[in-house]
């Protein structure tokens, strides 16, 4: 009977130790998400409310944003029970088009979540959408006329007009004039180039818009310029 009360006490003893720990908790989830947005928007503000659910003090011991996104210094890093703090966090979107996923890790003294990863969602609507946010020349060779091209196309609801092609560093850009683009409809922009130096190549090709978020879209131009290959000396050939 003794042993079977003590064990009774010990049993007791520790659920009541198990039962008395912090526990932190995300207020509203662990994703933070925004929804669509316009890249005029960038970058994304937020603010993250952490709370201590648990019956014992919350020591946070750290919060780490991944790359493209940031956060600042927390409030309070010991949360009694109960308690809540905040924390400011940015999601830097870039040239990115569509569902952009980043994390932030929090570390903590909770026994059960150590390691608590938030994610931080957008999905940018962008009116006009680039194949490409860059034009890569693969074969320049000097004295030799080369073209890339990327597309550009109308993701917006509305008529679209691209004018003032440009382009920088003896770049020759196309189409000229203005296109006229429907909700759907795309073009291809194309840069061209006779190169005159060898070595390592950068410009800008550059046209305007007729929408309120894209009056000027500026595309970087690169390549590596090479000299033309010798021809093979074959006996016999004059």
């Amino acid at each position: 009977m003794r042993c079977a009360s003590v064990y009774l006490v010990v049993m007791i003893l520790t659920a009541a130790i198990g039962a008395a720990q912090p526990k932190l908790e995300i207020v509203g989830g662990d994703t933070y998400n925004w929804g669509q947005v316009k890249p005029s928007a960038n970058p994304l503000k937020g603010t993250l409310r952490i709370k201590n659910a648990g019956n014992q003090p919350l020591e946070i011991k750290g919060v780490k944003p991944s790359c493209g996104c940031t956060a600042t210094k927390l409030e309070k890093n010991t949360l009694e029970p109960g308690e809540v703090t905040s924390i400011d966090v940015s999601l830097n979107i870039g040239s990115a088009t569509g569902p952009v996923t980043k994390t932030i890790t929090i570390t903590s003294n909770d026994p059960n979540n150590e390691t608590k990863i938030v994610w931080l969602k957008a999905d940018v609507v962008r009116a006009l959408q680039l194949s490409m946010p860059y034009i890569a020349f693969s074969d320049l060779s000097l004295g030799k006329q080369s073209t890339a091209s990327i597309t550009v196309k109308n993701n917006s609801t509305e008529n679209i007009t691209c004018f003032g092609f440009e382009g920088s560093a003896g770049l020759i850009v196309t189409p000229k004039g203005k296109v006229e683009l429907k909700p759907g409809e795309e073009f291809k922009l194309s840069a061209t180039l006779v190169p005159d130096t060898e070595g390592y190549f950068s410009g800008t090709a550059k046209f305007s818009t007729s929408h309120p978020d894209f009056p000027v879209v500026e595309i970087p131009v690169y390549g590596n310029v090479m000299k033309p290959a010798s021809p093979v000396f074959q006996p016999g050939r004059p």
